[in-house]
């Protein structure tokens, strides 16, 4: 679909009408991190699982469509820049909406501060390590940070085309280094075995890759936050959700069994206990010097990432503000780019920062991984509301439309494995900084909560209702026009 199909801006508001499916999909994309997600489980998933690592992909993968089938056919009545927050208050209620929207706008503007840092952190390494060039990561991570920022504000296609191009780039390069260990393996040869579950270490390994496999595919929601700028959004989202997954899905499995061929089936062991990432190192027997494109795939993934966060993270805050749950400064929309501008810069300075504050003081890998841990239980929690509301909205509301299977089990299934991953996430409780990732989740839920009962004791009550307002497709109506959601007109 063309992205540059004509729009006429409205005076206030999103950008509606402006992208279309690429550009949405590729939000899922670089939401969930390609390059990032196969760098950063391979050699874990290798130590755990060992030859079987690529089989626990696959089963990560149907576990992650089972909870993205039932939860996008959320998107499909309730398009709005809210995603999450509006999804949950429109089936759940403004209250469980609200927690929601304050947990999951706050862990998704977190994110990219943290990756930004850790993204800095790694470059830093290999270039010293490998030219003996020492750039401060600090450095590193302001420039992607403030590059990020600036795309963000320039506007929804500004910061679509650039992840796109870099989303792009990143899958290529290290599908190139998968192909190349199928092309060139290493001891052992290529053998189909790994796909094969039966082939792990053991079953306990299994399951644990799987768990941390699965983390590796959220973010394939972040196609909900762009719905008030897509064309048709009622149908696209949904496609994007399921294409993102569908795809990376394929693509993990892949570029990980080509990866663990091009080390050597033969000993994996080694590739699991290995100081550098299997991927630095096979790149190096394949490529010689060419292994820094695999550094450029990291910071492409890293600055994609940080881009769709941001994305993400300010349209829950301009969709929250414009319901008066938070402070309605947040809500103001450049009058040229069509962004929510002081969301953005705000979202920045935070992820500044993450980045250089929390970098230092706990290690910039550690503050990633700490994160990453509190985005774990946020993204349960979300998930498990969602599929409470998927349940409650399709046996009430559009009960015509029920389909026991993807509206009933998938939800229950997916809740019980979402679950196993919180409980296999926590225990037992990693070593610190990464074990603060509990006592963090505390600290946001109980300060949500207070904001909670302020709103509650206010005399104001539009957050309750507008909470629930999604927009009208742009093809069929003025643009960003409100109506209430079918939860309501129903």
């Amino acid at each position: 679909m063309n992205d540059d199909h004509p729009h006429t801006s409205p005076t206030t508001g999103l950008q509606s009408n402006s992208v279309g499916l690429v550009t949405v999909l590729m939000q899922s994309i670089a939401q969930i991190a390609p390059a990032v997600g196969v760098l950063t489980t391979i050699a874990f998933n290798t130590q755990q699982a060992g030859l079987g690592a690529p089989s626990a992909y696959i089963a990560a993968f149907i576990i992650g469509l089972i909870v993205a089938i039932s939860l996008a056919q959320l998107g499909k009545h309730f398009p709005s820049a809210g995603g999450f927050y509006t999804y949950v208050s429109a089936t759940v209620g403004p209250s469980a909406g609200f927690m929601v929207g304050w947990l999951y706008s706050w862990i998704v503007a977190l994110i990219p501060g943290g990756l930004a840092a850790y993204t800095g952190f790694v470059l830093q390494t290999e270039i010293s390590q490998n030219y003996g060039i020492d750039i401060p990561w600090q450095l590193i991570a302001a420039v992607i940070l403030l590059v990020v920022g600036w795309i963000a504000y320039k506007g929804i296609k500004t910061s679509g085309k650039m992840l796109t191009v870099l989303s792009v780039v990143e899958m290529l390069i290290v599908a190139a280094l998968a192909v190349g260990g199928l092309l060139s393996p290493g001891e052992g040869g290529v053998s189909l075995a790994g796909f094969n579950p039966a082939n792990s270490t053991s079953a306990h390994g299994f399951f644990l890759a799987v768990v941390l496999s699965i983390f590796a595919f959220t973010g394939w929601e972040g196609a909900a936050a762009v719905a008030e700028e897509a064309r048709n959004p009622r149908k696209v989202i949904p496609q994007a959700i399921i294409g993102s997954l569908i795809l990376l899905g394929v693509y993990y499995v892949f570029c990980a069994w080509g990866i663990q061929t091009g080390w050597g089936i033969a000993h994996l062991d080694s590739l699991a206990s290995s100081a550098d990432s299997p991927a630095f190192a096979v790149a190096h027997r394949l490529w010689g010097n060419g292994w820094i494109l695999i550094l450029l795939a990291l910071l492409n993934s890293g600055i994609a990432v940080c881009i769709a966060c941001t994305v993400d993270s300010t349209r829950n805050w301009y969709a929250m503000a414009r319901a008066e749950a938070i402070p309605g400064w947040l809500k103001s929309i450049h009058p040229v780019h069509r962004t929510p501008h002081n969301a953005i810069k705000a979202q920045t300075g935070l992820a500044l920062a993450v980045a250089l504050i929390g970098g230092s003081l706990m290690k910039p890998d550690q503050a990633f991984f700490m994160l990453a841990t509190l985005a774990t239980i946020i993204y349960v929690f979300v998930y498990f509301m969602g599929n409470i509301g998927v349940a409650r909205f399709f046996t009430t509301v559009m009960r015509k439309e029920l389909n026991v299977l993807v509206h009933i089990v998938f939800p229950i299934i997916s809740t019980l494995a979402l679950f196993c991953v919180l409980y296999y996430s926590l225990v037992p409780l990693p070593d610190p900084p990464v074990s603060y990732a509990p006592v963090a989740f505390i600290i946001l839920t109980v300060l949500g909560l207070w904001r909670l009962v302020q709103l509650k004791r206010g005399r104001r009550t539009q957050w309750q209702t507008l909470s629930r307002y999604v927009v009208e497709d742009a093809s069929a109506a003025p643009a960003n026009r409100l109506t209430p959601s079918a939860l309501q007109d129903s």
